[in-house]
């Protein structure tokens, strides 16, 4: 038999070596996966994808800030078990998949035989990484939708001509096209990969650039319709920058100057994806200084673009600054947050990880063999040291949120026979009875935004009536009782009892606050035909019991 060429081999050890590394990396991930509880909107996305309603799903779907691929993705891996793991088991997929293909965009961009699985290695074991793989959010889908898209982005631009790069284009269209859906910063790359594709025609003036052109226009046109889509049908309608992000976004009507503002972002986006912090601006600016630099001196050395992988370095680069000042001038018009949680500028991750080692790979290739095998032993502990000493610093919290106020609540009504739930608080009640089943029953004939569900786990059963029109409800609202006592008459329930935890606790009551507070809600209740039977307040949390009818004695007004 004929010897394998030598490229075909380099590939088959390097997927050796890639299988290890995604192996090594699957301890961490799949640890924290098992242990680490999972946050509230995780929770919220798998209420979503359980709807047993393709209604009630789109609905769900449609008024989320997320678009609506991952919700079914999630909803194929519930019938596999209720678990951390199985919500998880996306997301762990495509992130131990993503260390496989950084290895692979490495290798397209590489020269020294060991640095691609370096760069997996780095990438694999970083805490952001295994952090991203264990959300249960879209993120790191759509990361690697972009990832292997980028794999095919770098095959098209070193072959240009259409017989070439039509495979190539075929799946970069593609999985392009599904990294939109997916999650919406795959936008700022598909912008940035746009414009490099438009202007290395320019550069390269091997055909007429109207023909150029168009191809790449016929390549990117089946995301930019995706996105057109989910523009109309589900972005234009969730704008709105949440209370909790309004720090991530320009207000020009502030008190903080734009220079300030981008400075604290860029600092808070270094900050994300950094294993040492700066606290300090001076440091953060003379790192910046060095950052700077180092990216100045890759694009030197890679200038001969038309010498092999010089190319692919020097758009990588590129494509890296593009994305970053599109989040930047996306924040400055409100549309997106700039320097916010990791999970929304991962994105930039892998490229940040693929252009630290540019100059590694340069110096690897410059000396002595025996020299970059002992260089690249010294960085795969130093990479692996690092590693485990981030993860061992990283909080390990396994208790669910609001379990105290779960177990207050269970040990108050230990049997209820019907639940009345906000939009904030049904992923609350939900997170503790996710292992439940959970089916619809319809709607409430007078209150059409009020859904109704039946939970049921073993031998117990209780309703669960979700107000879709309140995001928390207000225990002063005259309106909430007069609901309160239309949903216990629409399936003839013995009680209900309001299940009411507040977003922010804020302050406790002052003793006459609080009586005044419990007063109020004793008096609302009887002008709607209810009987306060059990009132509990904490902080400002409301848990409490209704019956029809007036109250023959004082309710019982139970601990604060």
């Amino acid at each position: 038999m004929p010897a394998a060429p030598p490229a075909k081999r380099r590939l088959e050890r390097l997927d050796y070596l890639l299988f290890g590394v995604v192996l090594l990396a699957a301890i961490p991930t799949l640890y924290l996966g098992a242990t680490q509880r999972i946050e509230y909107d995780g929770y919220w996305h798998i209420f979503t994808a359980q709807q047993d309603r393709w209604h009630n799903f789109i609905w769900d779907c449609h008024n989320n800030a997320h678009p609506p691929l991952y919700y079914l993705v999630l909803r194929l891996t519930l019938w596999v078990g209720k678990s951390l793991l199985a919500y998880r088991a996306v997301t762990i997929v495509c992130g131990l998949a993503s260390i496989a293909v950084m290895g692979r965009i490495a290798s397209k961009t590489m020269r020294f035989a060991l640095t691609p699985a370096l760069v997996a290695l780095a990438y694999g074991l970083a805490l952001p990484t295994i952090v991203m793989s264990c959300e249960v959010r879209s993120y790191m889908l759509c990361s690697l939708f972009l990832m292997v898209a980028y794999a095919f982005f770098l095959d098209m631009i070193e072959h240009p001509g259409p017989a070439e790069s039509l495979r190539p284009r075929v799946y970069f269209a593609l999985f392009v096209a599904l990294a939109c859906p997916a999650d919406y910063y795959a936008v700022f790359f598909l912008a940035a990969t746009l414009g490099i594709a438009l202007v290395l025609p320019i550069l390269r003036r091997k055909e007429p650039l109207w023909k150029a052109w168009a191809r790449e226009i016929a390549t990117f046109t089946p995301a930019f319709g995706v996105m057109v889509w989910l523009y109309f049908w589900h972005f234009r309608k969730n704008p709105v920058a949440q209370a909790h992000m309004l720090t991530y976004y320009y207000d020009s009507t502030g008190q903080e100057s734009l220079g300030d503002f981008l400075l604290r972002n860029l600092q808070n986006t270094f900050d994300l994806f950094s294993p040492w912090p700066i606290t300090d601006l001076t440091a953060f600016l003379a790192v910046s200084g060095g950052l700077l630099a180092v990216v100045c001196g890759t694009l030197w050395m890679a200038r001969r673009l038309w010498k092999r992988k010089n190319l692919a370095v020097t758009v990588t680069v590129v494509a890296t600054v593009l994305m970053l000042i599109e989040i930047m001038v996306a924040s400055l018009v409100r549309v997106y947050p700039f320097g916010g949680f990791l999970r929304q500028q991962f994105i930039l991750f892998p490229f940040l990880i693929l252009c630290a080692f540019f100059l590694v790979d340069g110096l690897a290739a410059a000396i002595p063999r025996r020299a970059a095998y002992a260089m690249a032993g010294v960085l795969s502990l130093g990479i692996v040291a690092m590693s485990a000493w981030a993860f061992d610093r990283y909080p390990k919290i396994e208790e669910p949120f609001f379990t105290e106020q779960v177990q207050r609540f269970n040990s108050l009504f230990p049997n209820p026979a019907a639940v009345y739930v906000d939009q904030f608080n049904i992923v609350a009640f939900f997170l503790h009875h996710h292992d439940w089943k959970w089916e619809f029953v319809g709607r409430v004939r007078s209150l059409p935004n009020v859904d109704i569900y039946r939970v049921s786990h073993e031998n117990r059963s209780l309703l669960v009536f979700r107000d879709k029109g309140r995001w928390l409800a207000d225990a002063q609202d005259a309106t909430l009782y007069r609901a309160l006592a239309v949903c216990m008459r629409s399936k003839s329930a013995p009680s209900i009892t309001l299940f009411r935890l507040a977003q922010d606790e804020g302050e406790p009551w002052e003793a006459g606050e609080l009586k005044a507070y419990r007063t109020t809600i004793a008096e609302l209740a009887r002008e709607s035909g209810l009987c306060v039977q059990q009132l509990s307040t904490h902080y400002r949390d409301v848990l409490a019991e209704f019956r029809s009818g007036g109250c023959s004695a004082p309710p019982e007004l139970g601990a604060p």
